[in-house]
């Protein structure tokens, strides 16, 4: 999966040191990252290439000596840089510089989005001994948020339900139902409502899977297997007034389709089913 990168070792503790000219840099704009002809930049990139203060630059992480900083500042783009969506890093390589990359973008997006307390309005200082933000005036903390979602491979026998997300979404592939943990409930609870809400049926038995850290959406997700909760293949899946999803279908296990790579946990689970290990 995506965070597989062996023998490579993201490391997230907060150990703040000064940037370095090799070092990697995250320029945010909205949900767009900047790249340098499709490449993450240096700090001597962006040097070289930009005439303005590139100054107080955020330690983010590191993989071995590699490390990343967030630069909390606008760059124009040209003809060499561009800001581009995080879903080209699902391709990228070598997969422990996209995987860190795109961890590095999670911790950068949270820097970015507080700045200010949302207590008492006053300006946020960074802490020294672990990774939080200190208001001065009331004393909040405030510490990276990761954000629970469920994924559910709804199977009846021999059969493994498969959907495929409405066009806006931007992914056109085969995928698991899926949804955020809502305040209160339980991972049980979520998996149940969310099968509910995007195929009205009901399931039981549901079985821990794996787990994968998604920068992507700033998510852990969690996979399960859940059987039918009663023998109700034949039930029409009717479709949500929420317009989430475009397409909810039964694959016999031997013909699931070979939709995408392995890259996400998602598509681990359907190959899972696909080659027997899922009974």
């Amino acid at each position: 999966m995506f965070q597989d990168i062996a023998p490579h070792a993201l490391n997230t503790k907060y150990t703040p040191r000064p940037v370095q000219a090799a070092d990697y840099v995250i320029v945010l704009h909205n949900n767009q990252l900047l790249l340098e002809a499709g490449q993450l930049p240096t700090f001597a990139d962006l040097q070289q290439h930009y005439s303005q203060s590139l100054a107080d630059p955020i330690y983010l992480l590191s993989v071995e000596k590699t490390h990343f900083f967030y630069l909390n500042t606008t760059l124009a783009t040209d003809d060499a840089y561009r800001y581009a969506s995080l879903n080209v890093f699902r391709t990228l390589q070598p997969k422990w510089l996209a995987f860190a990359a795109v961890t590095a973008a999670h911790l950068a997006a949270w820097y970015r989005d507080n700045q200010f307390c949302g207590r008492c309005g006053q300006i946020l200082t960074r802490g020294s001994e672990q990774r939080e933000l200190i208001c001065p005036n009331c004393g909040l903390e405030i510490f990276p948020k990761i954000s629970p979602v469920i994924i559910v491979g709804v199977k009846h026998g021999e059969r493994l339900l498969l959907t495929k997300y409405a066009a806006q979404s931007g992914y056109s592939h085969y995928a698991l139902i899926a949804g955020f943990v809502e305040i209160g409930e339980t991972l049980e609870g979520a998996i149940r409502r969310e099968v509910f809400e995007e195929t009205g049926l009901e399931v039981k038995n549901a079985q821990y899977f794996q787990s994968q850290p998604w920068g992507f959406s700033q998510s852990i997700l969690m996979g399960f297997f859940a059987d039918l909760a009663d023998d109700a293949y034949d039930t029409a899946l009717y479709k949500d007034d929420r317009g989430e999803l475009s397409e909810r279908k039964w694959f016999e296990r031997q013909v699931i389709p070979d939709d995408d790579t392995t890259l996400s946990l998602t598509w681990t689970m359907i190959k899972a089913f696909h080659n027997g290990e899922i009974a």
